[in-house]
């Protein structure tokens, strides 16, 4: 199964789950933030867990677009039940060091 957001308009970008048959058996719903956010729970017979999947703007992208980002991620955090398991996965796009090699 495969779970998709993308750009409304271009249909370009996008981020989304491909989830084997045991992982679609247990999904509960899913939901498309944007283009670079979406969340699916999923339930397990003693817990549920939310897994949210990002695709984070780069260091050079307009600082209103990371802001944007960091808002609704936060925000889509924030709605996520206190007894969810949370799980955070994705490209963060995160640098270490200061090499700009690549």
């Amino acid at each position: 199964m495969i779970l998709y957001s993308c750009h409304e308009v271009q249909h370009e970008r996008g981020i989304g789950f491909i989830l084997s048959k045991e992982a679609a058996r247990a999904l509960i719903g899913w939901k498309p933030i944007s283009d670079r956010i979406i969340t699916a729970p999923f339930g397990y017979s003693r817990a549920k867990a939310t897994v949210v999947q990002v695709y984070a703007p780069m260091d050079g992208a307009e600082d209103t677009v990371k802001n944007d980002f960091y808002d609704q991620l936060q925000d889509v955090f924030h709605d996520i039940p206190n007894r969810d398991l949370k799980i955070l996965i994705g490209d963060l796009n995160a640098q270490v060091g200061g090499d700009r090699l690549g």
